[in-house]
């Protein structure tokens, strides 16, 4: 059973998991599925489905039929912001008198959910909603230093604190670095500033913050430069680090525009306090136009990594070029 995952008497027969924090909803469905499927027969007890396709007539038979050499059954519809209304209401009929031997999952990515729907009321009613959204600064602090804990590990505030500015606030990124650092730690007790600075995590948001600035000021020359240092690093590696970055300067001048302020602007964005100024600093390097762009160029570069067309030092060459204008 993972960490906090309900017991098998706590299980409830439905739940909607929601948000834009992946990582946290696939713990959250990880822990259900620990909890319902024992026995040695958890192939044959979940069922997965995705809501942009799938029938509720189907998901819902599925749902109703007796789990196999097992107390319950699983059945995950992945992809439920794309539910219809008028799927919703046939949900809406099950979820008022659900199977007891079986635990529906719905799965959406949405960052919010319209309570005022009747699907979704109901569910809100019955407890069955569970929000997975991005962490602030304090949880994610908090989060870290939980994982550590279950790692065998003590990490100290000032070491938090500088792998957050590493890795951002996306939490599986933040998984990922501290599972590096931890390694590299080795028989330490607690995880200090030093650990964090030496565990070889080249990737790192400064450099990509220069990076952004050199793309920005159209200055290739220089921007090619901060490259290499972090041209050893995977090209996918690299190139999600300068999309969180532009995502990120894009969201804060939409926000600005609309008039989000102070600390509004960063829970918003999505973006620590502390690293506020220097994001807002960044973002006034370019227009809205030109992010936009860019974002264009950034999907096209992730299809040229993935499909393997060209090597990826070369795809991402080309890309600074292309944000440099040149």
């Amino acid at each position: 059973m993972t960490k906090d995952s309900p017991k098998s008497l706590d299980l409830k027969p439905v739940y909607y998991i929601y948000g834009t924090e992946d990582y946290m909803a696939e713990e959250a469905l990880n822990g259900i599925k620990s909890a319902a499927l024992k026995g040695g027969f958890e192939s044959m007890n979940y069922h997965a489905f995705d809501g942009k396709s799938a029938l509720p007539a189907d998901v819902i038979s599925v749902a109703s039929t007796f789990p196999a050499f097992s107390d319950r059954r699983v059945v995950v519809v992945k992809n439920a912001e794309s539910i219809k209304a008028a799927q919703e209401r046939e949900y809406y009929e099950y979820i008022k008198n659900p199977s007891p031997f079986a635990c529906l999952v719905f799965i959406s990515n949405a960052a919010k959910i319209e309570k005022s729907a009747d699907f979704l009321r109901l569910l809100d009613e019955k407890g069955y909603l569970k929000a997975c959204g991005r962490l602030y600064e304090r949880d994610l602090l908090l989060w870290i230093k939980k994982e550590a804990r279950g790692q065998g590990k003590e990490i100290t505030d000032t070491a938090a604190r500088k792998l957050l500015q590493i890795a951002g606030n996306r939490l599986r990124d933040v998984k990922g670095e501290l599972d590096k650092i931890i390694l590299f730690a080795g028989e330490k007790s607690t995880v200090e500033d030093s650990d964090v600075e030496d565990a070889g995590l080249d990737c790192k948001e400064e450099t990509i913050f220069d990076l952004s600035d050199a793309i920005g000021s159209k200055d290739l020359k220089k921007a090619l430069k901060v490259f290499g240092k972090v041209s050893g690093e995977e090209p996918v590696k690299v190139l999600g680090a300068i999309s969180r970055q532009i995502r990120t300067l894009l969201r804060l001048k939409a926000l600005a525009r609309k008039g989000v302020v102070g600390p509004r602007l960063a829970g918003a964005a999505g973006v620590p306090q502390f690293r506020l100024e220097s994001y807002v600093k960044r973002s006034r390097s370019f227009t809205e136009g030109e992010l936009k762009k860019a974002i264009l160029t950034l999907k096209a570069a992730d299809t040229d990594l993935k499909t393997g067309r060209f090597p990826g030092e070369f795809i991402l060459s080309k890309l600074i070029m292309d944000l440099c204008g040149a």
